[in-house]
């Protein structure tokens, strides 16, 4: 952590409101007073266990149990460092902070430098492809992409000339020194131990992370005579491959409005889409989907379409990161574009309605899979792989209609019998099991709840009969105290069940989250309730039964042989009652 005071902290937490600034990457709804709530950007929910409490500043998820205040907030969501986080909200509140010193902490100096080295190398790039001298190698390889000047200049496109030094050179006169340049990547260090640059004659593509520091560059070999067309950054204190997806700082405040994300393979493809008027577009540049990336993406939207270059093959082998994005909790659509074309190639010689309508008509991933495979559907056992392969996908999902409705698409689009389907995929999931290939979680805190207690308020929120029903047949019932009786309180003291806003316990919170993310239907609700109110009366009359037996033991040692009698009858009635509901 940056030596920072408690004092300039303190500041900056006073300038941010944190409603407001979470509110600009979340749709926040009221909650209660001073209180909203929205659906947790860290892990995947269909009803919102995250809340936001303006009177102390701080959020808060029951589900995942993530929280803090501001700084937290953009720590976790724009996954920076403490001193980077702060600075960021110190910025965005015109504060200013004293520049980190390299005696005060190596690793975050080292970071600012290498952030301020990549904003000067972008710039410095990009203005050597504005050069009339030097940049003409680059214009004209632009000009063959067809790409809109203010394209050019959103997406800082920039050109390395020939030559070994150009960079090296430069960042040195600004007075970076060489540690910073080294561990920046920008240059290589030769067998006589000088420096030269890393890109040379390449067209330079910046690659920025979710904050918009310039983090990295991708380069386009220009000359012909590189083995590698595209070669890119080494990875760095400040850029982490497996975290970051090029062109989700551009695109993030289209992804927010269109909900809906395309997911393609290259740079240029993601650029011609916004020069053609698309921009809720992320590119994967040719790597792995990892589970960072995921997370990240789930962070925006809620769906993704994948458009892909490739065969059948090149689309198994990307099932992983398919199912990546599922395990996420994204839902998945994907297309292909005739003739082998990528979206650069297609928006070019189609149009861009022609590949809007394309991604509207994509296909849920199960069913794009098993078409992309017709040649292997002739034979049962060509369609069994194909099942086999598909349910890669489906045991990601951590979601049970999901699951079943996936299986019941599989299944009928392959013509297999639906059972049998079922019953392959349950086999799977044993051999898996078997084979330990499910990575072990670590085991959490024992909750301070049970799962009768998740399925009872899970039935209470699907309905106001059912609230209105125990509302009646527990008037004048004691509860225990605990999360339940927290729970079960605020529920039926909000008319529509949404209780988040009077939670303030994190047991209570954590127990609200699963109930209100578990789905109990209507009939199975019913019965839920009708045997849970049983258990809860019962309870209250043991306990009234032994309070009973306790006033009667006072009454004999008193010697009030009348107000004994009169307590054994009421307890008569009492264990009646209890033996009643005891065989109910």
């Amino acid at each position: 952590m940056g030596k920072y005071s408690q004092e300039i902290k303190a500041r900056v937490l006073a300038a941010t409101d944190i409603v407001e600034l979470i509110g600009s990457s979340l749709e926040l709804k009221p909650s209660g007073a001073g209180r909203f709530k929205a659906l947790c950007p860290f892990h995947h929910e269909k009803t919102p266990s995250f809340n936001v409490s303006r009177d102390r500043q701080r959020f808060h998820c029951f589900g995942c149990q993530k929280g803090g205040d501001a700084i937290h907030w953009v720590m976790e969501h724009d996954s920076l460092p403490f001193p980077e986080a702060l600075r960021k909200l110190a910025d965005r509140a015109g504060i200013e902070l004293p520049a980190p010193s390299e005696r005060d902490n190596k690793e975050d100096y080292l970071r600012r430098q290498l952030i301020e080295l990549g904003s000067f190398a972008a710039g410095f790039y990009a203005d050597l492809l504005k050069d009339p001298m030097k940049g003409g190698k680059g214009r004209n390889y632009l000009k063959t992409r067809h790409l809109k000047d203010e394209t050019v200049k959103r997406f800082c496109l920039g050109f390395a000339p020939e030559g070994w030094s150009h960079l090296l050179d430069a960042a040195r006169a600004k007075g970076f020194r060489d540690t910073v340049l080294d561990a920046s990547g920008l240059v290589k260090r030769g067998e006589r131990g000088s420096f030269y640059d890393t890109f040379r004659d390449r067209l330079m593509v910046p690659i920025r992370d979710v904050s918009g520091n310039v983090v990295a560059f991708g380069g386009r070999d220009l000359g012909g005579e590189s083995q590698a067309k595209y070669i890119n950054s080494s990875e760095t204190a400040i850029y982490k491959k497996s975290r970051v997806l090029y062109g989700l700082y551009e695109a993030r405040e289209a992804l927010r409005q269109e909900k809906r994300a395309i997911l393609v393979e290259g740079y240029f493809d993601l650029m011609r889409c916004f020069d053609s008027g698309i921009s809720n577009v992320i590119a994967s540049c040719g790597t792995a989907l990892t589970t960072d990336q995921a997370n990240l993406i789930r962070r925006y939207v809620p769906e993704v379409v994948v458009v892909f270059d490739g065969d059948a093959a090149g689309i198994k082998a990307a099932l992983r990161g398919i199912a990546i994005l599922t395990a996420a909790g994204i839902t998945v659509r994907a297309l292909t574009l005739p003739d082998g074309k990528d979206p650069d190639d297609y928006i070019r010689a189609e149009g861009v309605d022609a590949f809007r309508d394309r991604v509207d008509a994509a296909q849920d991933i199960v069913t794009f899979y098993v078409r992309m495979n017709e040649p292997r559907l002739g034979t049962i056992e060509g369609r069994t792989d194909v099942a086999k392969e598909v349910f890669t996908i489906v045991q990601s999902l951590d979601d049970a209609m999901r699951t079943d409705e996936y299986l019941k698409r599989l299944a009928r689009e392959l013509q297999l019998d639906e059972w049998s389907v079922r019953r392959e995929y349950q086999s799977q999931l044993q051999r898996r099991d078997a084979n330990g290939s499910i990575e072990k979680v670590s085991e959490k805190p024992r909750a301070k709840f049970t799962l009768d207690d998740t399925n009872f308020i899970s039935a209470l929120l699907t309905g106001d009969q059912l609230r209105d029903r125990v509302r009646k047949e527990l008037t004048g019932i004691a509860l225990k105290p605990g999360p339940f009786a927290e729970v079960l309180i605020a529920v039926l003291a909000e008319e529509n069940g949404d209780a988040l806003g009077r939670i303030d316990n994190e047991d209570a919170g954590q127990l609200y989250a699963a109930a209100a993310n578990r789905h109990v239907d209507s009939e199975t609700g019913l019965e839920i309730v009708e045997k849970r109110l049983t258990s809860i009366r019962r309870e209250a009359l043991l306990d009234e039964d032994a309070n009973v037996l306790e006033q009667m033991r006072e009454a004999k040692r008193r010697g009030d042989i009348a107000a004994e009698a009169q307590l054994a009858t009421r307890r008569v009635g009492i264990r009646k009652e209890i033996d009643r509901l005891g065989a109910a």
